[in-house]
């Protein structure tokens, strides 16, 4: 047992996080992502919670990338520049988070399937809201 580790965060998702690199990308997706037929990397499934939940917890040991004008992508529908309330809700978790600085873009439904299968990782919910997907580019950490 650790001490003030999100109990979240299991053994295997913490060690997938910690292999993951700088530029490496990470694909936390809802129930409705096609996640295995879109990236044949590392796959964890979290039941019973939902992407925001997952979202805050890895957010606190997940460096956002400094180097890319926007580290953190949110699946958005086709065409649409309107934020889901999943998309609210994700952004309102990293503002909140030492990772507020970083910037967000939308990104529509099927080039969010396209670049989640570049993903080294990718954390199933069971978030049922709609477009409840989104993209976090590993950063690194500074002293």
């Amino acid at each position: 047992m650790l001490k003030h580790i999100d109990p979240l965060l299991s053994a295997e998702l913490l060690f997938a996080l910690d292999k993951m690199g700088h530029g490496d990308r990470l694909a936390i997706v809802d129930a409705n992502f096609p996640s295995y037929s879109h990236s044949s990397n590392t796959h964890i499934s979290l039941t019973g919670v939902d992407a925001s939940t997952v979202l805050t917890s890895v957010v606190k040991h997940f460096p956002l990338d400094a180097f890319t004008e926007t580290p953190f992508l949110i699946m958005a529908q086709d065409g649409s520049q309107e934020l889901t309330e999943s998309a609210q809700d994700f952004i309102n978790v990293q503002r909140s988070s030492e990772e507020a600085s970083h910037q967000y873009a939308l990104v529509g439904r099927q080039d969010f399937y396209q670049i989640a299968k570049s993903c080294q990782l990718v954390i199933r919910t069971n978030d049922r809201r709609a477009y409840a997907c989104m993209v976090l580019q590993k950063g690194v950490i500074f002293d």
